[in-house]
């Protein structure tokens, strides 16, 4: 990949920043785009880390951890705006899915200064459980190729490193041997999460939704 896709974004700050003060979905997306550039450009940008599979322990720490962080919004930008006809149901769904969460914080019996909190709507209990990231990339009619295989794949092995679990003591202990667990090219990543945006930013531009 030749093309610099980040520093394509952030010649689009501005359209990003405008889309941020609205509602709804299109809210979320400059929101969370903005997020990206922020976190992004803090790897890219703001440190000496290397971004490849050169990249050694202490260095993936940060960047793998950093990079999950972003994923999972990713793809749910991916799934409301993949198929505008559906974007305002899909949007629901993550508001649901912010709903359970947010039920489930509230609901940890050891959590402390729950009075800080904004209460719940007992209704939210109810609702139903949202796709997970697997199940909304199934029903994606655009063809994402390559692209959304390695970011899923990059998805589950950050998730790793994110817990904990890619420490080399639990690989021999489970293993009885020294294994390789991926050093992921992080600087790609961060390339196509950044196209995909540029992509969803133009559609709304085509459909005169913005």
């Amino acid at each position: 990949m030749t093309t610099n896709y980040f520093e394509q974004l952030k010649s689009e700050l501005e359209a990003f920043r405008s889309l941020s003060s609205r509602g709804g979905h299109l809210g979320f997306f400059g929101q969370e785009v903005l997020r990206f550039h922020s976190i992004a450009g803090t790897l890219v940008e703001g440190c000496d880390f290397r971004l490849d599979e050169s990249a050694n322990t202490d260095e993936r720490y940060f960047t793998h951890i950093l990079v999950r962080s972003l994923l999972e919004n990713y793809f749910w930008t991916i799934y409301l705006f993949d198929d505008s006809a559906q974007t305002s149901n899909r949007y629901e769904e993550l508001k649901n899915s912010f709903k359970r969460d947010y039920v489930k914080l509230l609901n940890e019996n050891h959590l402390p200064h729950k009075d800080q909190l904004e209460p719940a709507d007992p209704s939210w209990s109810a609702l139903p459980r949202v796709l997970d990231v697997n199940s909304m990339m199934a029903q994606s009619t655009n063809d994402y190729g390559d692209r959304l295989n390695y970011l899923y794949f990059v998805y589950r092995i950050t998730s790793f490193d994110t817990h904990g679990k890619n420490l080399g003591a639990i690989f021999q202990d489970v293993f009885g041997k020294t294994c390789n667990f991926p050093v992921l090219k992080i600087g790609y990543t961060i390339e196509l999460m950044a196209n995909q945006y540029l992509v969803v930013l133009q559609e709304l531009r085509s459909r005169d939704e913005i």
